[in-house]
């Protein structure tokens, strides 16, 4: 195809020469945004669970009628974390607030609505960090650690991440 006007030949050369730049670079910024969907943020130590949720049973000591403390089975946790999708610290540098991945975000709304007004105590290391209160069901997969409220927690989960870690 010949132009007759060499301003219009120029235009087209640019336009043949600069759309398949520009369709690779929409490809690439797209291929881009797409891997960071549903990442996977593993600790430092991925060896270990990051944490472990049970469900809390009361305990009633012998000749009383009311329960006193509560305790969990530790064989049989509710969930299971061993990574998280996202991970950021609170503009306080010391609160945290963990996105789980989107099979334990099931997970956690299935639990939280199966004890929802209940307590879920989570476990690592072999210690309790927390009793969460499930006020409603969790659904979203959003977890947050406020400081000083859960300081245990917020300084584990920065900890096992060596992010925003105390100096």
């Amino acid at each position: 195809m010949r132009l007759v006007d060499p301003w219009l030949n120029f235009l087209w050369f640019i336009r043949m020469r600069t759309f398949p730049r520009l369709a690779l670079a929409i490809c690439c910024c797209f291929s881009v945004l797409g891997a960071g969907v549903d990442a996977e943020i593993k600790p430092a130590d991925p060896k270990t669970p990051l944490f472990r949720i049970f469900a809390s049973i009361p305990m009633k000591p012998a000749g009383r009628d009311a329960a006193t403390g509560v305790t969990f089975d530790d064989k049989h946790p509710l969930l299971v974390v061993r990574s998280v999708s996202d991970l950021r610290l609170a503009r306080d540098g010391k609160g945290v607030l963990i996105a789980l991945m989107p099979v334990d975000a099931q997970k956690f709304a299935a639990v939280t609505r199966k004890y929802n007004q209940g307590l879920l105590l989570l476990e690592t290391e072999n210690r309790v960090l927390d009793a969460m209160y499930v006020a409603a069901p969790i659904t979203d997969g959003m977890i947050v650690f406020k400081y000083p409220d859960e300081a245990a927690v917020a300084e584990y989960l920065r900890r096992r991440f060596r992010v925003g870690e105390f100096k």
